[in-house]
């Protein structure tokens, strides 16, 4: 591998990692869903920090090329974030029903009262 393009997968990485970090401790990447995010910009650094793990990567998973096993590690991290980010959407669409229903409730309640209250008004005058 190019040795500028060794210094410059490292720098890009370092600073992939440090903006998630940044994203985490400014509270606008929240620690739980960020994990993922982490995870994989660690990996990218220790890539191009090491290259022959990916080489080593590569032949394991007897792929010719590197370049074509980095493509199938970034696909690979791209469905594992994806489907954490549909676990997460699923969560929240059902807290959301859950509130929606709730809410519908206590608004027939609050109806109701007003109900009782309107007709204790009639019979008193």
């Amino acid at each position: 591998m190019n040795f500028q393009l060794h210094i410059i997968l490292i720098i890009c990485s370092l600073l992939f990692f440090i903006f998630i970090f940044k994203m985490i401790t400014s509270s606008k990447l929240n620690l739980k869903y960020s994990l993922t995010w982490v995870f994989v910009s660690f990996i990218f650094l220790l890539i191009s920090i090491f290259p022959k793990v990916l080489i080593r990567i590569s032949a394991l998973l007897y792929i010719k090329e590197p370049v074509n096993a980095i493509f199938l590690i970034v696909i690979f991290f791209l469905l594992v974030i994806s489907f954490n980010l549909t676990l997460a959407l699923s969560k929240k669409s059902d807290a959301i029903k859950d509130l929606i229903q709730e809410m519908g409730m206590l608004e027939l309640s609050i109806e109701e009262l007003k109900s009782n209250i309107d007709k204790e008004k009639e019979g008193s005058i």
